[in-house]
């Protein structure tokens, strides 16, 4: 990879131009919090300057991690909350008729005033999902997910639409509500493979980046997606590509590890069966441990060292940062101690000016 890769001269230009880094929080449950304290955790994001707020879908077991029903949940925080904007990532299309998504994220964003971002995804986390919904992850073809997403655009755009394709066939209808956003809400792909980042580009979607991937593949990612966006024409568009990256600030480094290291562990060996099959995967028995992680895509440290660490992805093009700062397996009140640390003593460096404003309602 040269110095001159497109993922880097993007970078190079958005600093220049003096854009700043935008900041996502990835809003699972907490060890001990309520959906209520949740809700409550939001507006404290709002307040302390987060753009976003992400939710992803969970059933069964999984559902702890929040949420089972997460349109009903971004409803009851766009109630709560007046700028900071509402994504979901990603809505499961597989589990779902087309039709009922496009109506329920229209309604969400008429009800958010305009703030909804649709991230959605091909297949769940767990193929029991599938399995009880009846939806056979043998049958989430790539083919199924891409009809599925153009539906959803055209009952958002079409005041009247009909559809013959392979999965879907829809007679002519029009579909109400019509979203707040024109011409449609912002569409953001999970893309897992190479094969949907690049259906993602060629149609200009933004792609959520996962978390598991070190700088150097981080920055193949970015290079391969910019490729394939400027091969298919969208030169001069702008989109932000979100980066999840799990995050604990303490009052030091080791304070930081101290508190998330038995937590984040227990996380990965017991709620989250995706990545720990995707690190096993990556690293085997040998590279299986907290400390290679550290190395590679976790941020757990003092505000110094999160700044340090964050800059790193911001040299390779990163402009949007989303934030896994809950843990299923830590307390409620720790999560939201380390959110409103990195809010800020981290955050400011990224802006254009702090939210001081905002600050001064905050309890810490």
């Amino acid at each position: 990879m040269t110095g001159n890769s497109p993922s880097q001269r993007d970078g190079r230009m958005k600093q220049e131009e003096g854009m700043v880094m935008r900041f996502g929080l990835f809003i699972m449950g907490t060890e001990s919090g309520t959906y209520q304290d949740i809700l409550e955790q939001v507006q404290v994001a709002e307040e302390l300057g987060f753009d976003g707020v992400w939710l992803g879908e969970r059933h069964f077991e999984h559902g702890q991690l929040l949420y089972s029903s997460p349109f009903h949940a971004a409803a009851a925080m766009a109630a709560k909350t007046n700028r900071i904007r509402i994504g979901t990532a990603g809505r499961i299309l597989a589990l779902d008729h087309p039709i009922h998504v496009a109506e329920d994220a229209a309604t969400l964003d008429i009800l958010s005033g305009g703030r909804l971002d649709l991230g959605v995804t091909r297949a769940g986390l767990d193929e029991r999902f599938h399995q009880i919904f009846e939806r056979p992850v043998e049958d989430t073809r790539q083919g199924q997910f891409e009809e599925a997403l153009e539906i959803i655009v055209k009952a958002w755009t079409c005041e009247r639409f009909a559809y013959e394709g392979r999965y879907y066939q829809i007679p002519e209808i029009s579909v109400l509500p019509k979203p707040l956003q024109k011409p449609r809400p912002p569409i953001y792909v999970v893309a897992v493979s190479r094969l949907t980042m690049a259906f993602a580009a060629q149609k200009g979607y933004p792609v959520f980046i996962g978390a598991l991937q070190t700088p150097r593949e981080l920055k193949e990612t970015l290079t391969f997606y910019w490729q394939t966006f400027r091969e298919a024409g969208h030169n001069g568009v702008a989109v932000d590509l979100p980066v999840n990256r799990f995050l604990c600030v303490g009052e030091s480094n080791a304070k930081a590890r101290e508190v998330i290291a038995e937590p984040f562990w227990s996380f990965i060996q017991h709620k989250a069966p995706d990545l720990k099959l995707a690190l096993q995967g990556k690293y085997g028995e040998k590279g299986f441990r907290l400390e290679r992680f550290l190395e590679d895509f976790c941020i757990f440290g003092d505000p110094d060292l999160c700044v340090t660490r964050i800059k790193e992805l911001q040299d390779i093009g990163v402009t949007y940062l989303m934030c896994t700062l809950n843990f299923i397996t830590m307390e409620h009140k720790l999560c939201l101690k380390s959110m409103e640390r990195f809010a800020t003593e981290v955050m400011p460096h990224f802006k254009e000016a702090p939210h001081g404003e905002l600050l001064a309602g905050v309890t810490r």
